[in-house]
């Protein structure tokens, strides 16, 4: 599944994976395997969750985006996030066609790339500062997938835009 991200904050992140699936040099000077990705914190349009709001998305990339980007996309996890208690779901996604995150398929792989439960608490707490976050878990793509397709229905029902 493909999908479009739009992107409204860049923060950097400890996100890189350990073992060199990225192809970047851990020994050059600057190398994201040492500095991490970034992550744009955006939302897919024309989606709808429980709460009202499009769906959140956490977007791994190798460049930052400006606010306002639109990136194609594609899904590796569904964070069951708390923000102050409350269920917040988001999306961790990759930019679709990006050859670096080839290797990124699920949350195994997140791990991987250091982007457990508390450094994903972390890095929505760097976006959204005025909130207290907890991951409780992640699940995979399928999970990940449905919850678009979900999104994507109670939007329709909503705007009688049924297909």
């Amino acid at each position: 599944m493909e999908i479009m991200v739009m992107v409204a904050a860049t923060v950097g992140s400890p996100f890189a994976p350990h073992d060199g699936s990225d192809g970047h040099d851990v020994a050059a000077a600057g190398s994201t395997r040492v500095t991490g990705y970034p992550v744009g914190a955006g939302r897919i349009d024309d989606t709808l969750t429980e709460d009202g709001e499009p769906t959140a998305v956490l977007l791994l990339m190798e460049e930052p985006a400006l606010p306002g980007r639109t990136v194609r996309a594609r899904p590796v996890a569904l964070v069951h996030a708390l923000r102050d208690g409350r269920p917040c779901p988001e999306l961790v996604c990759v930019p679709a066609h990006d050859a670096n995150f080839a290797a990124l398929t699920g949350v195994r792989a997140l791990r991987a790339w250091h982007a457990d439960e508390g450094t994903l608490a972390t890095v929505l707490h760097r976006l959204d500062p005025a909130h207290h976050w907890r991951v409780e878990e992640c699940e995979g793509p399928p999970a990940a997938e449905e919850f678009v397709t979900e999104a994507r229905q109670a939007y329709a029902r909503l705007t009688g835009c049924l297909e």
